[in-house]
């Protein structure tokens, strides 16, 4: 008989199963720890929060900060990232006391993984399954956007000019999705 007292350690959907792929053309891995937080604003109110948080409504551009990066899913709505090794819900109850009554906070907890894909290749990998114009003149460092690769929701943001993308998908996905990247970017991993 189990104790109902006892605690459950949280299990990370990737555990065991997704070993880093890298070689100098491509490497794939995930980037563990993150803080995923979702932000409406209330309506009428986007601009008002994005002004409260210092951060961008326009579409398909990320706002980097110290504590976060904001990327604009639609009008009033971000997905808010953090790396800050905070306590679980940290993070949403900041936002939600800068915001105010401007705005509501969802926080993700666990409900995303990012994989973090990065190298020369990298474009031509995620080729293969994203639907969106990756060309350099239309995608840039800051870019982000929502779109589906290999039949999976995933928000995609382009960190850096390497390319580095860091691509968040829903944790139930995640297995199916490394399997893809990987077999994706494995003529590139030699």
């Amino acid at each position: 008989m189990s104790d109902s007292s006892s605690t459950f350690d949280a299990v990370f959907p990737l555990d065991g199963f997704a070993e880093p792929k890298s070689s100098e053309q491509i490497e794939v891995s995930v980037v563990p720890g993150l803080t995923f937080v979702q932000l409406f604003a209330r309506n009428g109110k986007a601009s008002k929060v994005c002004k409260r948080l210092d951060i961008s409504g326009k579409p398909g551009r990320a706002t980097v900060q110290k504590e976060f990066t904001a990327m604009p899913l639609s009008s009033g709505h971000w997905m808010l990232v953090s790396g800050e090794s905070t306590h679980k819900g940290g993070l949403a109850a900041n936002v939600a006391a800068r915001v105010e009554d401007r705005g509501y906070v969802s926080e993700q907890g666990d409900s995303r993984v990012c994989v973090r894909l990065r190298g020369p290749k990298a474009r031509r990998v995620m080729a293969k399954g994203c639907r969106l114009d990756l060309h350099p003149d239309a995608f840039k460092a800051g870019f982000c956007a929502q779109t589906v690769m290999a039949q999976v929701g995933v928000i995609l943001h382009q960190v850096d000019e390497t390319p580095t993308y860091d691509l968040l998908v829903y944790s139930g996905f995640a297995r199916s999705f490394w399997q893809w990247i990987s077999e994706a970017a494995a003529e590139f991993a030699d």
